[in-house]
């Protein structure tokens, strides 16, 4: 019994200092006045997935929340958003100002000595907030997780350092309003005192509003953790659509295919043995380019049907490349059609004219045949006049 007390007694430090290691500090740089607060609010994994892919996200993020725990409530998780998320850009106004870069750094095999020394060097920034991440999940859920960014065009596949990547204007890191890097103090133990040494920097981007950034401390304990999914919901949910895949052919804006005439090239997955038009895929195309050439490839030189142009004008320092459609003409001379393209790539037919043609004569056929019978009935219920029955006599 005291050889398995003292087993007991000294298992229990460990265990203690495994249930500290288990939480995942989340630090949040922005340009926004917060209340202060003693206190850092412990989320869950699923709470600080939305809080990434909505600061991240190149669209109007939403969400039905359906994969928070159950103690949550969906009023809550909102306000959490709100708080640690970016700021929401208005409707109907048009912004003065360019938003600030979305940057998310994901740190794993942090050890306490980090954390301590993290803290320390922060100090009281006034443009840091931070959460913790109650279940921080494993190293292959970060895998997935990274997938998951890659698929909508959001972490590159160039990995920077710390130094480049904190550069917003640093194109050869940076192919759009947001970016998503990854590093393994385990096995690049010097990307820690890189970080360090440039939290100066990032503080002074992060002050003048061209960037803010959200730094994901995972703990060394997680890599091996059994929650392999940073929202259980998401991972099913993909797990029914590759069952579906299997069975059927699912049309999304994600994944569009069609011809193009250009030849193959060495990117190509194959060579075709004739000459007909091969067609390539391409995925849904993000909001803003860094470069004309990014734009033009990124998209299949808008499937054809476009170009490639700065939002912000030639002249300008800033470059937001996107594709602008152009109609194309279809026919003979005497006998031709016009045809208008939109999307992100230019690759969707626009039929808006079509459609509120044939909607209009409908509704119109519909009103008049409605309202020619109205008059029949309404002609036939009248009485005849009482003259043309007093004119008719019988004749003997």
């Amino acid at each position: 019994m005291r050889i398995l007390a003292g087993i007991v007694a000294a298992a229990l430090p460990g265990l203690a200092v495994g249930a500290t290691q288990q939480r995942a500090d989340v630090f949040v740089f922005q340009n926004k006045q917060q209340s202060a607060s003693p206190e850092r609010h412990s989320l869950p994994k699923e709470v600080a997935r939305h809080i990434l892919l909505q600061r991240t996200s190149r669209h109007r993020y939403g969400s039905d929340l359906r994969d928070i725990p159950s103690s949550f409530d969906s009023e809550t998780v909102v306000e959490y958003i709100g708080t640690y998320g970016r700021n929401p850009t208005p409707l109907f106004v048009e912004p003065d100002t360019i938003e600030a870069a979305q940057l998310v750094v994901i740190l794993e095999g942090v050890t306490p000595q980090h954390t301590t020394q993290l803290d320390k060097a922060l100090g009281e920034e006034p443009q840091l907030t931070a959460f913790t991440i109650s279940d921080p999940p494993s190293a292959l859920a970060n895998d997935r997780l990274m997938t998951l960014f890659k698929n909508l065009g959001v972490s590159s596949a160039s990995q920077c350092d710390i130094k480049s990547v904190i550069n917003p204007s640093n194109m050869n890191c940076w192919d759009g309003p947001s970016s998503v890097v990854r590093y393994d103090l385990a096995k690049s133990p010097e990307m820690f005192q890189a970080l360090l040494d440039n939290l100066s920097r990032l503080g002074k981007f992060v002050r003048v509003g061209d960037l803010e950034a959200v730094l994901v401390l995972m703990p060394e304990s997680t890599r091996s953790s059994k929650l392999n999914d940073w929202s259980a919901a998401a991972g099913l949910a993909q797990s029914d659509l590759r069952r579906r895949g299997e069975s059927e052919t699912v049309i999304a804006d994600e994944t569009v295919s069609f011809p193009t005439s250009a030849p193959p090239t060495a990117l190509d997955e194959g060579v075709v043995d004739d000459k007909r038009p091969r067609p390539q895929k391409f995925k849904s195309a993000p909001q803003c380019f860094t470069t004309f050439n990014s734009c033009m490839a990124g998209t299949g030189n808008c499937t054809s049907h476009g170009q490639c142009v700065n939002k912000y004008g030639e002249n300008s320092t800033n470059a937001c490349f996107s594709c602008s459609c152009v109609p194309s003409i279809e026919g003979g001379e005497i006998f031709h059609q016009t045809i208008y393209w939109g999307g992100s790539m230019c690759q969707k037919k626009d039929i808006s004219v079509q459609f509120w043609l044939l909607t209009g004569f409908t509704v119109t056929i519909i009103g008049v045949v409605t309202a020619a019978i109205g008059l029949l009935f309404s002609v036939g219920e009248e009485q005849l006049p009482g003259v043309i029955g007093a004119g008719v006599s019988r004749t003997k």
